[in-house]
């Protein structure tokens, strides 16, 4: 697990890369989240893990920006050939994604199991 990120947390379980943010997504200073988003990336990219689950289980609420960096990180891992799943979101936070068309990029799953089997099954 990447412990010297206060955003995300990190943890490799090979073939998959998972990705919690923790905390609450609206209070997160801009050049922070960057930063971490930033480090995800690169995290993200290993050809070792060939799918990235987006746990957001931990995190209550977020804002576009913070969409945003979910969809950098995605999209890194997308764009390596890996493939992408999302989990874990509580009904509002469904809600805004599913308005904003996120579950078109990548698919929802209630929980990590199901997402891990449907990516790598």
């Amino acid at each position: 697990m990447a412990r010297h990120l206060k955003i995300f947390e990190v943890e490799k379980a090979p073939p998959c890369i998972y990705v919690t943010p923790v905390g609450q997504g609206a209070s997160f200073r801009y050049a922070d989240l960057q930063m971490e988003a930033n480090t995800v990336r690169t995290l993200v990219a290993d050809a070792d893990f060939s799918a990235l689950i987006i746990d957001l289980s931990r995190l209550d609420y977020f804002g576009s920006e913070f969409i945003g960096a979910l969809i950098i990180i995605g999209r890194e891992k997308k764009n390596r050939g890996g493939k992408v799943a999302i989990c874990n979101a509580n009904e509002n936070m469904h809600e805004v994604l599913k308005n904003m068309a996120i579950f078109k990029l990548w698919p929802y799953f209630e929980d990590r199991a199901t997402a891990l089997e449907n990516l790598l099954g």
